[in-house]
């Protein structure tokens, strides 16, 4: 039986998928202490991938004693897959904290799956769902210099699944790709650099924006 979630006048449900299982990233985003609806729930037709891919000027690693800055940081993404299901988080945000939600996910598209959320009824509203814009998506990544994946993303994802039942984890790995071998960094952050969100004029830092979403 669905959990029926009804939205007040100027609320809006949000589909979190990776590290907006992370109740205090969310807080984060929003600004405020999260305290509304948390609910662990089911997504048809979808499934989660290593390949949405940000620029990167600030993110490093070591390698061979010198510093190597990867062209993009690659995080989590979905694609639609028949038949497939995926875990996911669903929560409630006002219209006015829309804007802060697109700033944090500035390379990812607003995308509506109402319909798709298997075992929560959302009533009075849409459920949306961040996917990686076409131009923000990279495959057949050949080096860490082309593009890398964070040991500390990774870290926040594990964080984020400590304080959620076990089998939440378990759902999760199995409706995720296998993170691609040897692009995971030991990444730091040069605090000489202008990190990708400032450069693309976006108000949330690496620290608050932990894309995906």
């Amino acid at each position: 039986m669905k959990r029926a979630l009804h939205l007040e006048s100027g609320e809006i449900a949000i589909v979190g998928y990776g590290s907006l299982f992370a109740h205090t990233s969310v807080s984060k985003t929003l600004g405020r202490e999260y305290d509304g609806p948390f609910l662990v729930a089911q997504l048809n037709d979808w499934r989660r991938r290593w390949n949405a891919a940000m620029p990167n000027a600030a993110y490093y690693h070591e390698s061979g004693g010198e510093r190597v800055y990867p062209e993009k940081i690659v995080y989590l993404n979905v694609r639609r897959v028949p038949g497939a299901t995926m875990n996911c988080v669903v929560f409630v945000i006002r219209q006015s904290e829309l804007a802060a939600m697109d700033d944090r996910e500035w390379i990812y598209d607003r995308t509506v799956v109402t319909s798709d959320v298997r075992d929560v009824l959302v009533v009075g509203g849409d459920a949306l769902m961040y996917v990686a814009k076409p131009e923000f998506v990279v495959e057949n990544v050949a080096s860490t210099r082309q593009a890398a994946i964070r040991a500390s993303y990774i870290r926040i994802l594990d964080s984020a699944f400590s304080a959620l039942p076990g089998h939440v984890r378990a759902d999760y790995d199995r409706s995720t790709d296998a993170i691609p071998k040897g692009l995971v960094i030991d990444d730091r952050l040069d605090p000489a650099r202008q990190n990708p969100w400032t450069a693309a004029g976006h108000r949330h830092s690496p620290a608050s924006h932990t894309p995906r979403s």
